[in-house]
């Protein structure tokens, strides 16, 4: 979990993530950071999503929930 959070924090360019925060609330949250997650979760997780997927989730903490559900498959 941490990894997920410190990775995702990378990306934002933020020092840590709240997973009850709105992904949308963090300033560099834009379509270029959603390609970046989505080419990390392939990567580093194995887990493929698409944009539409990742904006049906509201927070970091949705997000993860769902990565590691799609890890398990």
């Amino acid at each position: 979990m941490d990894k997920f959070y410190e990775d995702l924090a990378e990306l934002l360019e933020v020092d840590t993530i709240d997973p009850a925060q709105p992904l949308d609330a963090y300033e560099n949250w834009d379509s270029l950071t959603v390609i970046s997650v989505i080419a990390s979760l392939d990567s580093d997780y194995g887990v493929n999503m698409t944009a539409k997927d990742i904006s049906a989730f509201v927070t970091a903490g949705q997000l993860f929930e769902e990565v590691q559900r799609r890890k398990t498959k």
